[in-house]
């Protein structure tokens, strides 16, 4: 499931920006989002999603409306950093 970010609960302070291995991590005016066609939940990169891992005040949350499945993280991974998914 893709991660988004609790604006009620972000304090902007950047610390995920850099986290994310595709870069789907913006800031626009101060406010924090993910872009959803990006997220891999770190899918063969870490072991578990590095955004959420760092934020000091748990604002990075699932995304409960946007059901992704491992094939499809497998995917956007591989898309993503074919280096690390070469295929055969």
């Amino acid at each position: 499931m893709a991660r988004r970010i609790n604006q009620e609960r972000c304090i902007q302070c950047g610390t995920c920006l850099d986290e994310c291995p595709n870069g789907g991590i913006r800031e626009e005016n101060g406010l924090y989002s993910i872009e959803s066609g990006l997220c891999t939940e770190c899918f063969g990169l870490h072991t578990s999603a590095r955004c959420a891992e760092v934020c000091p005040v748990e604002a990075i949350e699932s995304d409960e409306t946007e059901e992704l499945d491992e094939d499809l993280l497998v995917g956007r991974s591989a898309h993503l950093h074919p280096e690390r998914f070469p295929r055969d």
